[in-house]
Protein backbone atom coordinates (compact mmCIF):
# COMPACT_ATOMS: atom_id res chain seq x y z
CA UNK A 1 0.00 0.00 0.00
CA UNK A 2 1.58 3.38 -0.65
CA UNK A 3 0.53 6.91 0.04
CA UNK A 4 0.13 8.98 -2.99
CA UNK A 5 -0.33 13.04 -3.35
CA UNK A 6 -2.96 14.26 -5.07
CA UNK A 7 -3.68 17.64 -6.36
CA UNK A 8 -3.17 20.04 -3.38
CA UNK A 9 -1.15 18.13 -1.40
CA UNK A 10 -3.86 15.59 0.44
CA UNK A 11 -2.03 12.51 0.23
CA UNK A 12 -4.18 9.13 0.12
CA UNK A 13 -3.67 5.32 0.22
CA UNK A 14 -3.41 3.81 -2.71
CA UNK A 15 -4.29 -0.63 -2.17
CA UNK A 16 -2.45 -1.12 -5.40
CA UNK A 17 0.43 -3.53 -5.43
CA UNK A 18 3.35 -2.01 -6.51
CA UNK A 19 4.69 -2.79 -10.09
CA UNK A 20 7.85 -5.12 -9.49
CA UNK A 21 9.50 -3.33 -12.66
CA UNK A 22 8.89 -0.12 -11.32
CA UNK A 23 10.43 -0.69 -8.23
CA UNK A 24 13.64 -2.16 -9.58
CA UNK A 25 14.04 0.71 -11.96
CA UNK A 26 13.75 3.26 -9.20
CA UNK A 27 16.42 1.28 -6.51
CA UNK A 28 17.80 3.02 -3.20
CA UNK A 29 18.11 6.15 -5.33
CA UNK A 30 16.64 9.39 -4.34
CA UNK A 31 14.29 10.85 -6.44
CA UNK A 32 14.04 14.52 -6.93
CA UNK A 33 10.53 16.14 -6.74
CA UNK A 34 9.87 18.26 -9.70
CA UNK A 35 8.71 21.78 -9.76
CA UNK A 36 4.99 21.52 -10.62
CA UNK A 37 5.35 18.89 -6.96
CA UNK A 38 6.83 21.76 -5.28
CA UNK A 39 4.28 24.46 -6.53
CA UNK A 40 1.95 22.23 -5.28
CA UNK A 41 3.11 21.86 -1.51
CA UNK A 42 3.56 25.24 -1.35
CA UNK A 43 -0.54 25.63 -2.94
CA UNK A 44 -0.71 23.34 0.08
CA UNK A 45 0.21 25.30 2.93
CA UNK A 46 -1.82 28.76 2.22
CA UNK A 47 -4.86 26.26 1.43
CA UNK A 48 -7.89 27.28 4.39
CA UNK A 49 -9.24 23.72 6.19
CA UNK A 50 -12.40 24.12 4.71
CA UNK A 51 -10.74 23.45 0.99
CA UNK A 52 -8.29 21.05 2.33
CA UNK A 53 -11.42 18.83 3.69
CA UNK A 54 -13.44 19.44 0.50
CA UNK A 55 -10.09 17.94 -1.48
CA UNK A 56 -9.18 15.39 1.03
CA UNK A 57 -12.98 14.03 0.66
CA UNK A 58 -12.72 13.85 -3.52
CA UNK A 59 -9.46 11.63 -3.84
CA UNK A 60 -10.28 10.66 -7.13
CA UNK A 61 -10.06 14.62 -8.98
CA UNK A 62 -6.07 14.61 -8.97
CA UNK A 63 -3.84 15.66 -11.74
CA UNK A 64 -1.46 12.93 -10.97
CA UNK A 65 -1.03 9.77 -11.41
CA UNK A 66 -1.80 7.26 -9.14
CA UNK A 67 1.32 5.30 -9.35
CA UNK A 68 4.06 8.69 -9.88
CA UNK A 69 7.48 7.29 -10.11
CA UNK A 70 8.59 11.09 -9.35
CA UNK A 71 8.27 10.65 -5.20
CA UNK A 72 9.49 8.31 -2.52
CA UNK A 73 7.98 7.47 0.07
CA UNK A 74 9.54 9.63 2.62
CA UNK A 75 8.99 12.74 0.50
CA UNK A 76 5.38 11.63 0.49
CA UNK A 77 5.60 11.53 4.36
CA UNK A 78 6.93 14.75 5.37
CA UNK A 79 4.60 16.56 2.70
CA UNK A 80 1.66 14.99 4.69
CA UNK A 81 3.28 16.50 7.88
CA UNK A 82 3.79 19.98 6.85
CA UNK A 83 0.28 19.78 5.51
CA UNK A 84 -1.21 18.71 9.07
CA UNK A 85 0.36 21.17 11.22
CA UNK A 86 -0.31 24.12 8.80
CA UNK A 87 -3.69 23.00 8.83
CA UNK A 88 -3.79 22.59 12.27
CA UNK A 89 -2.38 26.11 12.93
CA UNK A 90 -4.57 27.44 10.45
CA UNK A 91 -7.81 25.88 12.91
CA UNK A 92 -6.27 27.59 15.90
CA UNK A 93 -6.20 30.96 14.60
CA UNK A 94 -9.43 31.01 12.86
CA UNK A 95 -10.86 29.42 16.52
CA UNK A 96 -8.80 32.27 18.25
CA UNK A 97 -10.13 34.92 15.92
CA UNK A 98 -13.56 34.17 16.09
CA UNK A 99 -13.61 34.15 20.14
CA UNK A 100 -12.29 37.24 20.30
CA UNK A 101 -14.99 39.68 22.57
CA UNK A 102 -16.14 42.59 20.62
CA UNK A 103 -15.67 45.96 22.03
CA UNK A 104 -19.48 47.62 22.53
CA UNK A 105 -19.13 51.36 23.06
CA UNK A 106 -21.50 52.72 25.66
CA UNK A 107 -24.64 54.71 24.52
CA UNK A 108 -25.53 58.44 25.86
CA UNK A 109 -27.74 58.75 28.87
CA UNK A 110 -31.25 59.24 27.89
CA UNK A 111 -32.20 62.79 27.81
CA UNK A 112 -36.27 64.00 28.23
CA UNK A 113 -35.93 65.83 25.23
CA UNK A 114 -37.85 65.17 21.75
CA UNK A 115 -36.03 67.80 19.71
CA UNK A 116 -32.54 66.26 20.37
CA UNK A 117 -31.33 63.20 18.28
CA UNK A 118 -30.59 60.39 20.45
CA UNK A 119 -29.91 56.35 20.62
CA UNK A 120 -33.24 55.40 21.87
CA UNK A 121 -36.56 55.01 19.59
CA UNK A 122 -39.24 57.63 20.64
CA UNK A 123 -41.41 55.90 23.01
CA UNK A 124 -38.04 55.01 24.76
CA UNK A 125 -38.42 55.65 28.75
CA UNK A 126 -35.98 55.09 31.15
CA UNK A 127 -36.18 53.71 35.06
CA UNK A 128 -37.22 57.08 36.49
CA UNK A 129 -40.70 57.49 34.86
CA UNK A 130 -42.91 56.27 37.17
CA UNK A 131 -41.37 57.88 39.91
CA UNK A 132 -43.23 60.82 38.78
CA UNK A 133 -46.44 59.30 39.24
CA UNK A 134 -48.87 60.85 41.58
CA UNK A 135 -52.78 59.32 42.28
CA UNK A 136 -55.35 61.24 43.73
CA UNK A 137 -53.02 64.31 44.12
CA UNK A 138 -56.21 66.50 43.54
CA UNK A 139 -58.88 63.98 45.65
CA UNK A 140 -60.96 66.20 47.59
CA UNK A 141 -62.14 64.45 50.52
CA UNK A 142 -65.61 65.68 51.98
CA UNK A 143 -67.31 66.08 55.33
CA UNK A 144 -70.82 64.64 55.56
CA UNK A 145 -72.33 67.68 57.13
CA UNK A 146 -70.18 69.81 54.69
CA UNK A 147 -72.10 67.73 51.49
CA UNK A 148 -75.47 67.91 53.55
CA UNK A 149 -74.98 71.76 53.47
CA UNK A 150 -74.15 72.26 49.95
CA UNK A 151 -76.90 69.73 48.88
CA UNK A 152 -79.91 72.13 50.52
CA UNK A 153 -79.42 74.75 47.51
CA UNK A 154 -80.96 71.14 45.35
CA UNK A 155 -83.71 70.66 47.80
CA UNK A 156 -84.73 74.72 48.03
CA UNK A 157 -84.73 74.99 44.15
CA UNK A 158 -87.26 71.60 44.01
CA UNK A 159 -89.47 73.32 46.69
CA UNK A 160 -89.82 76.21 44.98
CA UNK A 161 -91.06 74.35 41.77
CA UNK A 162 -93.56 72.79 43.87
CA UNK A 163 -94.61 75.24 45.37
CA UNK A 164 -95.28 77.52 41.83
CA UNK A 165 -97.24 74.16 40.57
CA UNK A 166 -99.47 74.49 43.80
CA UNK A 167 -99.86 78.11 43.12
CA UNK A 168 -101.13 77.33 39.86
CA UNK A 169 -103.20 74.73 40.65
CA UNK A 170 -105.64 76.56 43.10
CA UNK A 171 -105.63 79.66 40.33
CA UNK A 172 -106.55 77.14 37.95
CA UNK A 173 -109.41 75.61 40.23
CA UNK A 174 -110.43 78.78 41.79
CA UNK A 175 -109.19 78.44 45.29
CA UNK A 176 -106.81 81.53 45.12
CA UNK A 177 -108.09 84.46 43.31
CA UNK A 178 -105.49 86.93 41.46
CA UNK A 179 -105.89 89.84 43.24
CA UNK A 180 -104.99 87.85 46.35
CA UNK A 181 -101.87 86.35 44.76
CA UNK A 182 -100.53 90.29 43.48
CA UNK A 183 -101.00 91.37 47.16
CA UNK A 184 -99.22 88.65 48.76
CA UNK A 185 -96.24 88.54 46.25
CA UNK A 186 -96.02 92.12 45.94
CA UNK A 187 -95.89 92.10 49.76
CA UNK A 188 -93.23 89.14 50.03
CA UNK A 189 -90.87 91.32 47.53
CA UNK A 190 -91.12 94.39 49.88
CA UNK A 191 -90.45 92.09 53.04
CA UNK A 192 -87.42 90.67 50.85
CA UNK A 193 -86.12 93.41 49.85
CA UNK A 194 -85.73 95.20 53.50
CA UNK A 195 -84.25 92.25 55.02
CA UNK A 196 -81.83 92.44 52.19
CA UNK A 197 -81.13 96.13 53.28
CA UNK A 198 -81.18 95.43 57.20
CA UNK A 199 -78.63 92.47 56.69
CA UNK A 200 -76.25 95.04 54.00
CA UNK A 201 -76.10 97.50 57.03
CA UNK A 202 -75.34 95.03 59.42
CA UNK A 203 -72.94 93.32 57.69
CA UNK A 204 -71.36 96.11 55.90
CA UNK A 205 -70.99 94.84 52.74
CA UNK A 206 -72.38 98.39 50.66
CA UNK A 207 -70.79 96.68 47.73
CA UNK A 208 -73.61 94.04 47.59
CA UNK A 209 -76.75 96.63 47.16
CA UNK A 210 -78.76 96.84 44.37
CA UNK A 211 -79.96 100.31 43.06
CA UNK A 212 -83.11 100.33 44.17
CA UNK A 213 -84.01 103.66 41.96
CA UNK A 214 -83.37 102.01 38.42
CA UNK A 215 -85.11 99.01 40.05
CA UNK A 216 -87.92 100.30 40.78
CA UNK A 217 -88.34 102.33 37.82
CA UNK A 218 -87.71 98.95 35.70
CA UNK A 219 -90.03 96.24 37.80
CA UNK A 220 -92.99 99.56 36.66
CA UNK A 221 -92.25 99.61 33.37
CA UNK A 222 -92.46 95.78 33.33
CA UNK A 223 -95.47 95.62 35.02
CA UNK A 224 -96.87 97.79 33.13
CA UNK A 225 -96.02 96.02 29.83
CA UNK A 226 -97.38 92.73 31.13
CA UNK A 227 -100.54 93.80 32.29
CA UNK A 228 -101.13 94.72 28.43
CA UNK A 229 -100.13 91.43 26.98
CA UNK A 230 -102.28 89.33 29.27
CA UNK A 231 -105.07 89.40 26.98
CA UNK A 232 -102.28 88.44 24.11
CA UNK A 233 -101.18 85.61 26.87
CA UNK A 234 -104.04 84.13 28.05
CA UNK A 235 -105.29 83.07 24.39
CA UNK A 236 -101.97 82.20 22.95
CA UNK A 237 -102.49 78.46 22.76
CA UNK A 238 -105.82 77.96 22.39
CA UNK A 239 -105.56 76.03 19.80
CA UNK A 240 -103.08 73.62 21.69
CA UNK A 241 -104.33 70.28 23.46
CA UNK A 242 -103.40 70.14 26.95
CA UNK A 243 -102.08 67.12 27.34
CA UNK A 244 -99.39 68.86 25.09
CA UNK A 245 -99.41 72.02 26.93
CA UNK A 246 -98.50 69.93 30.25
CA UNK A 247 -96.41 67.47 28.87
CA UNK A 248 -93.88 70.57 27.19
CA UNK A 249 -94.41 72.44 31.14
CA UNK A 250 -92.86 69.03 32.80
CA UNK A 251 -89.89 69.00 29.97
CA UNK A 252 -89.52 72.79 30.88
CA UNK A 253 -89.29 72.62 34.33
CA UNK A 254 -86.91 69.76 34.16
CA UNK A 255 -84.76 72.08 32.12
CA UNK A 256 -85.03 74.83 34.69
CA UNK A 257 -84.14 72.05 37.82
CA UNK A 258 -81.05 71.11 35.48
CA UNK A 259 -79.86 74.12 34.52
CA UNK A 260 -80.21 76.27 37.73
CA UNK A 261 -77.34 77.93 38.86
CA UNK A 262 -76.90 76.24 42.34
CA UNK A 263 -73.67 78.67 43.04
CA UNK A 264 -73.38 81.46 45.87
CA UNK A 265 -71.24 83.78 43.99
CA UNK A 266 -73.67 85.40 41.82
CA UNK A 267 -75.95 87.47 43.72
CA UNK A 268 -76.39 90.96 41.14
CA UNK A 269 -76.84 89.32 37.68
CA UNK A 270 -78.19 85.96 36.19
CA UNK A 271 -75.64 84.76 33.45
CA UNK A 272 -75.19 80.99 32.15
CA UNK A 273 -76.34 78.46 32.48
CA UNK A 274 -78.98 80.32 35.07
CA UNK A 275 -80.16 82.18 31.97
CA UNK A 276 -81.14 78.77 30.70
CA UNK A 277 -83.18 77.88 33.65
CA UNK A 278 -85.04 81.18 34.15
CA UNK A 279 -85.90 80.83 30.11
CA UNK A 280 -86.85 77.91 30.51
CA UNK A 281 -89.34 78.69 34.10
CA UNK A 282 -90.40 81.76 31.91
CA UNK A 283 -91.77 79.27 28.51
CA UNK A 284 -93.41 76.79 31.33
CA UNK A 285 -94.91 79.85 33.03
CA UNK A 286 -96.33 81.63 29.78
CA UNK A 287 -97.89 77.71 28.97
CA UNK A 288 -99.48 77.20 32.42
CA UNK A 289 -100.94 81.08 31.89
CA UNK A 290 -102.83 80.48 29.23
CA UNK A 291 -104.68 78.15 30.44
CA UNK A 292 -106.55 80.39 32.98
CA UNK A 293 -109.56 82.39 32.78
CA UNK A 294 -108.94 85.93 33.23
CA UNK A 295 -106.49 88.30 32.81
CA UNK A 296 -106.17 89.35 36.07
CA UNK A 297 -105.00 85.77 37.02
CA UNK A 298 -102.69 85.69 33.87
CA UNK A 299 -100.87 88.88 35.45
CA UNK A 300 -100.78 87.85 38.98
CA UNK A 301 -99.44 84.78 37.77
CA UNK A 302 -96.72 86.03 35.30
CA UNK A 303 -95.32 88.65 37.56
CA UNK A 304 -95.41 85.87 40.46
CA UNK A 305 -93.17 83.66 38.45
CA UNK A 306 -90.76 86.33 37.27
CA UNK A 307 -90.33 87.40 41.03
CA UNK A 308 -90.18 84.05 41.80
CA UNK A 309 -87.65 82.75 39.31
CA UNK A 310 -85.20 85.50 39.32
CA UNK A 311 -85.47 87.50 42.44
CA UNK A 312 -86.14 84.89 45.01
CA UNK A 313 -82.69 82.62 43.79
CA UNK A 314 -80.60 85.63 44.59
CA UNK A 315 -81.73 86.20 48.02
CA UNK A 316 -82.12 82.65 48.86
CA UNK A 317 -77.64 82.35 47.70
CA UNK A 318 -77.10 85.81 49.68
CA UNK A 319 -78.88 83.78 52.76
CA UNK A 320 -76.75 80.73 51.84
CA UNK A 321 -73.46 82.94 51.40
CA UNK A 322 -73.95 84.79 54.88
CA UNK A 323 -75.02 81.68 57.34
CA UNK A 324 -75.15 77.94 56.82
CA UNK A 325 -78.29 78.16 59.44
CA UNK A 326 -80.29 80.20 57.39
CA UNK A 327 -79.85 78.44 54.71
CA UNK A 328 -81.08 75.02 56.63
CA UNK A 329 -84.02 77.19 58.08
CA UNK A 330 -84.83 78.31 54.32
CA UNK A 331 -85.19 74.66 53.14
CA UNK A 332 -87.09 73.06 55.83
CA UNK A 333 -89.99 76.05 55.44
CA UNK A 334 -89.71 75.91 51.75
CA UNK A 335 -89.91 71.43 51.87
CA UNK A 336 -92.99 72.00 54.39
CA UNK A 337 -94.79 74.71 52.99
CA UNK A 338 -94.75 72.42 49.37
CA UNK A 339 -95.66 69.33 51.26
CA UNK A 340 -98.45 71.06 53.15
CA UNK A 341 -100.19 72.77 49.82
CA UNK A 342 -99.91 69.30 48.39
CA UNK A 343 -101.51 67.39 50.93
CA UNK A 344 -104.80 69.48 49.36
CA UNK A 345 -103.75 68.72 45.74
CA UNK A 346 -102.45 65.14 45.86
CA UNK A 347 -101.28 63.00 49.05
CA UNK A 348 -99.35 61.01 46.70
CA UNK A 349 -97.31 63.96 45.01
CA UNK A 350 -96.67 64.76 48.13
CA UNK A 351 -95.43 61.82 50.20
CA UNK A 352 -93.10 61.89 46.81
CA UNK A 353 -91.58 64.97 47.29
CA UNK A 354 -90.80 64.16 51.47
CA UNK A 355 -88.84 61.19 50.38
CA UNK A 356 -87.01 63.11 47.20
CA UNK A 357 -86.20 65.79 49.58
CA UNK A 358 -84.91 63.62 52.37
CA UNK A 359 -83.51 61.13 49.78
CA UNK A 360 -81.02 64.42 48.40
CA UNK A 361 -80.27 65.94 51.34
CA UNK A 362 -79.37 62.78 53.44
CA UNK A 363 -79.17 59.88 51.82
CA UNK A 364 -76.64 61.63 48.75
CA UNK A 365 -74.05 62.57 50.71
CA UNK A 366 -73.25 59.72 52.31
CA UNK A 367 -73.47 57.89 48.80
CA UNK A 368 -70.89 60.16 47.44
CA UNK A 369 -68.53 59.72 50.41
CA UNK A 370 -68.67 55.85 49.84
CA UNK A 371 -67.86 56.35 46.10
CA UNK A 372 -65.08 58.07 47.04
CA UNK A 373 -62.76 55.37 48.07
CA UNK A 374 -62.78 54.30 44.61
CA UNK A 375 -62.09 57.10 43.12
CA UNK A 376 -58.43 56.65 41.26
CA UNK A 377 -56.67 60.22 39.23
CA UNK A 378 -52.95 59.30 38.67
CA UNK A 379 -50.90 62.52 36.91
CA UNK A 380 -47.36 61.85 36.08
CA UNK A 381 -44.98 62.89 33.30
CA UNK A 382 -47.57 62.14 30.23
CA UNK A 383 -49.77 64.66 31.11
CA UNK A 384 -49.89 68.24 29.21
CA UNK A 385 -47.51 70.36 30.67
CA UNK A 386 -49.27 73.58 32.33
CA UNK A 387 -47.33 76.66 31.84
CA UNK A 388 -46.82 79.32 35.43
CA UNK A 389 -47.09 83.09 33.79
CA UNK A 390 -45.71 85.33 36.78
CA UNK A 391 -47.23 88.69 36.36
CA UNK A 392 -45.39 91.56 38.00
CA UNK A 393 -46.91 95.03 38.32
CA UNK A 394 -45.14 97.97 38.43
Amino acid sequence: MKIMPTRIGVPFLSRRRDNPSDSAALGSSPTRLSPLSHSLDEAAEGSSPAVLKKSSASPARTGFSRFSPHRSTGDVDATSGLYLATSRAAAIAATATSTRPTVVQPRRPWRKLLYIKQEYPDDYVDDTFLMELQKNANVRMYDYSTVVIQTTVITQHLSSIMIFISVFINLYRGSLTGKTLVWCSSISTVLGFVFWDILNMYLRTPEQRIVRLNLIKGAMLFALLLFGLSPILRTLTEDTSRDTIWAMTVIFFGVNLAFHDYSTGNLTNIRFPGSVSLNAAVLASVLLASQLNNNLSVFAFLSFALKWFALFPIFRRYLKRISDAASMATTMVLALMATALFMYINKAVALLHIFSSLFITFVCPLWLIWVQRYKNEIHGPWDEARPIVHRYFH
